[in-house]
């Protein structure tokens, strides 16, 4: 009887141990983003396995889009790099949809169709040209 005592003893133990374990692993979950914002180096680090690993860099695109304020940064970000705003353009030039919805967006308002109608006439009257 007195094996079965130790051994559910032991079980209590363990059972306890990895509950104290698991809330310090939450108590410290605050520090780690802590430690990335004030530590530059530690910051590098993190972005550069993340920027090196494809699949880390999928999830957290997926996860800086997710929110609405988040994804303003990046878009406005991605459109301020040259390149990155060439290739975003250069795929949405090949998608019809994204082109469907573009043109929809710009024709939305007066000033958008009047312009969206003038870049129309100019193609038009470029393509009339060169068959002659």
């Amino acid at each position: 009887m007195t094996s079965g005592r130790n051994t559910a003893r032991r079980a209590g133990w363990t059972v306890l141990a990895m509950l104290v374990a698991i809330a310090a692993l939450c108590g410290c979950a605050a520090e780690p983003s802590k430690r990335i914002a004030s530590d530059r180096y530690l910051r590098e680090r993190v972005m550069g396995a993340i920027a090196a690993d494809g699949g880390m860099a999928v999830e957290m695109t997926r996860r800086l889009v997710a929110s609405d304020s988040l994804r303003a940064r990046v878009i406005e970000t991605m459109l301020a790099e040259e390149h990155a705003a060439q290739y975003v353009l250069a795929r949405i030039g090949r998608n019809t949809d994204a082109v469907d919805y573009v043109m929809q967006v710009a024709a939305s308002d007066s000033t958008g169709r009047q312009h969206l109608l003038t870049l129309l006439k100019g193609m038009q009257m470029a393509m009339q040209a060169k068959k002659k």
